[in-house]
């Protein structure tokens, strides 16, 4: 596909022909996380009949000794019982010890190289002396830095299953204690629970939810964070197992309605004049406290926007926030930067290099702990699913949540504690309305319910590249729990078009006048 460009307005200066081919060429390069793309000959869609009909409760001889043995890991997870943290911290626990995780050095040029793409305007994440002035012992990485999901949802045994269907993904990590370059963290899973929920008159697909808890410790033995990751998972078996391909391929296997059918948005100059308008109001709260008594029941806090997303973040073990993604060029379009290009055929701005908006992670750190192998053979790995490329593609979960995360961080100021955040994805409804029934996770948290304006609405859509991120949030409750002076929020995700791709909810713990 050729994209014509033109340059900013504000450029006056001849642009050689030399100079135009490379910006073309550079405009031209991989600016998206995508899957891989389908082959030339893709193979037919089989006929309902040609899987097996799976019953709850009742495994078929393929699945049997496989989820045996899935059922097994789960119940020792359970029977070892708490960790020895002392001895998890000190490397002494056996490496077969259920629910060890890896370990992440949390280096200072992994927690800059973060934070500048979801939160460069906020100095406790940039500036060692304003954080230590706020009370910190050094810059704040992302509360979410340690949270690898891939760590915790071990999926359905993947020689179980010939396709997968996945949806409801739905998250919670609870923030304990805050960190910093030169910790170590170390992610151990706490119990994880199978519920098969096969409608009882019999399904093509076995649908399980898989609820997975998890910590995170650091080096001092101290818990950083507890999570909660939830995935629904909806699989097939073919009834011949002469049927399915014999080397099996990501689009053979992998199944998702089609997020794609939603038209890519243009981005007009009245679209930019309102994107520029939320720019221009958004409101960090900083030093100035923000006090428990002050908010009320009902408010909203000031919208912020980021994107056009031009690349998703991709999953990359052990990160909890991933590898790769696109910045927002916030700062160069309201400064009109003479190098910004416009794409005439779908209004973006982009600069000429795409390092300058997509940077390169920094090398991986000396003993990184990888992710222990899957048991089985066939297992997918999730970065095929945001595989980098030019297509229209989805964007992972966890981008959007740490889109909000800055934004619940403007709001809150520096004196604000995020205690708890949520997010989801792929609601149940959105996948039936594109031809995708499944069944809803009975143990997830539907957000936007609580949300009077929005009663009726769900998240829609799937985060796209090319879609903006418009946060917008509602204070639903406030309490006070063992001194601590706690607000509760709902956030959601738009498109610049009004349509829902992710929403979450939040505890904050925000200082009060009673303690002050």
């Amino acid at each position: 596909m050729t994209i014509q460009h033109t340059l900013h307005p504000s450029a006056r200066a001849t642009v050689r022909v030399a100079a135009l081919a490379l910006l073309l060429a550079t405009a031209l390069a991989s600016t998206a996380q995508v899957p891989p793309a389908p082959p030339a000959t893709a193979r037919a869609t089989p006929a309902a009949s040609a899987f097996l009909t799976l019953y709850p409760g009742i495994d078929s001889t393929r699945e049997a000794e496989r989820v045996r043995a899935y059922r097994a890991a789960n119940a020792a997870l359970k029977a070892r019982g708490p960790i020895d943290v002392a001895r998890l911290v000190r490397g002494e626990l056996p490496p077969d010890t259920p629910g060890l995780g890896p370990v992440i050095r949390v280096t200072e040029d992994w927690v800059r190289y973060q934070n500048a793409r979801v939160d460069p305007e906020n100095p406790l994440r940039h500036d060692r002396a304003a954080a230590r002035a706020a009370g910190h012992a050094d810059i704040l990485a992302y509360p979410t830095f340690g949270a690898h999901d891939d760590t915790f949802m071990v999926p359905y045994p993947p020689a179980a299953r010939d396709t997968l269907l996945v949806s409801d993904l739905n998250h919670v990590v609870t923030n304990l204690r805050p960190i910093h370059p030169g910790d170590t963290l170390y992610l151990v899973a706490d119990e994880r629970e199978l519920i098969d929920l096969t409608p009882s008159a019999g399904s093509i697909y076995r649908s399980v939810a898989i609820n997975t808890r998890g910590s995170v410790y650091n080096q001092r033995g101290e818990k950083v964070n507890e999570v909660v990751f939830r995935v629904t998972e909806s699989v097939k078996l073919y009834r011949d197992p002469a049927d399915a391909p014999r080397n099996p391929g990501f689009f053979d296997m992998w199944e998702a309605p089609d997020w794609q059918s939603r038209p890519a948005h243009v981005y007009t100059d009245a679209d930019w004049e309102r994107i520029k308008t939320v720019w221009r109001q958004e409101q960090r709260r900083g030093a100035m406290p923000r006090y428990w008594e002050d908010v009320q029941i009902g408010e909203r806090p000031t919208p912020t926007l980021d994107g056009p997303i031009l690349a998703s973040v991709s999953p990359v073990p052990p990160w909890g926030m991933g590898a790769g993604g696109s910045r927002t060029l916030k700062r160069e379009i309201l400064a009109q930067d003479r190098t910004l290009i416009r794409g005439r055929q779908d209004g973006i701005w982009r600069l000429p290099k795409r390092s300058d908006y997509v940077a390169t992670p920094p090398p991986q750190p000396a003993g990184a702990g990888a992710l222990p192998p899957m048991p089985d053979a066939g297992a997918i790995t999730t970065t095929d699913i945001h595989r980098d490329g030019e297509r229209r593609s989805p964007l992972v979960n966890y981008m959007g949540r740490d889109i909000a995360i800055r934004h619940l961080g403007n709001w809150m100021g520096d004196h604000g504690w995020l205690q708890q955040i949520g997010w989801s994805i792929m609601d149940p409804r959105g996948h039936a309305a594109r031809g995708k029934p499944v069944p809803a996770n009975p143990a997830a948290v539907r957000y936007l319910e609580r949300v009077p304006a929005l009663k009726g609405r769900y998240v829609s859509e799937h985060g796209l590249t090319q879609d903006v991120a418009l946060v917008q949030s509602e204070v639903v409750g406030k309490r006070v729990v063992d001194g601590a002076f706690l607000v509760e929020l709902v956030w959601w995700i738009e498109t610049i078009d009004g349509h829902i791709w992710e929403e979450g909810g939040a505890l904050v713990r925000l200082p009060s006048k009673r303690s002050s």
